[in-house]
């Protein structure tokens, strides 16, 4: 019973700790910062989920070990298990990889609209393993990080709005640009 409340008690004092981070940078960033909240969010989250599974699986072997199991045995055999795994998870050893690099290096966070192999959408998640999208007709595109092979930011920091306007080779293309002005002004 004291190793679970002691374990709850952790979680919560390390996720307060997490969100007090967030909250002090937050205050050396200007809070109109939209790009600083995203990646302060997504880094939040990925700390707290790593802070909970880590402390969960201590507590276990902890309980374990009160309940006179020897956990030697237990985790030698899941170090060789992990092994055996390990050689047929090569996708998720990658995956996790490259999930771990696109976060550190900031390339794409929650709430940002992106292109990922060719598909448009805003972010959802961001786990190491995955990355979650929402595309414009409302589907839930899930690409493990290891299969992104192009990935496209198209709200870091500013954006373009691309707009192709056909013309007849007949048309007088000053008044053309002069509709295109007006339209854009209005």
């Amino acid at each position: 019973l004291v190793i679970l409340v002691g374990a709850m008690l952790v979680i919560r004092a390390a996720n307060l700790a997490i969100e007090s981070l967030q909250q002090q940078l937050s205050h050396r960033h200007s809070r109109s910062d939209l790009e600083w909240q995203r990646r302060a969010s997504t880094l939040g989250g990925i700390l707290t989920s790593s802070v909970t599974v880590s402390v969960w699986f201590v507590a276990g072997l902890m309980l374990l070990r009160e309940l006179g199991l020897d956990v030697v045995p237990i985790l030698t055999g899941a170090g060789i298990a992990g092994l055996a795994i390990g050689f047929g998870a090569q996708n998720l050893v990658r995956d996790v990889i490259s999930g771990f690099f696109l976060i550190l290096e900031d390339q794409v966070r929650i709430g940002d609209i992106a292109r990922i192999n060719n598909v448009s959408g805003v972010v959802e998640q961001i786990n190491l393993r995955t990355i979650v999208l929402r595309d414009a007709e409302g589907a839930v595109q899930v690409f493990p990080n290891g299969t992104v092979t192009t990935l496209a930011n198209l709200s870091k920091q500013f954006a373009y709005a691309v707009v192709e306007v056909r013309v007849l080779y007949s048309e007088n293309l000053d008044r053309v640009f002069g509709t295109i002005r007006e339209v854009g002004a209005s």
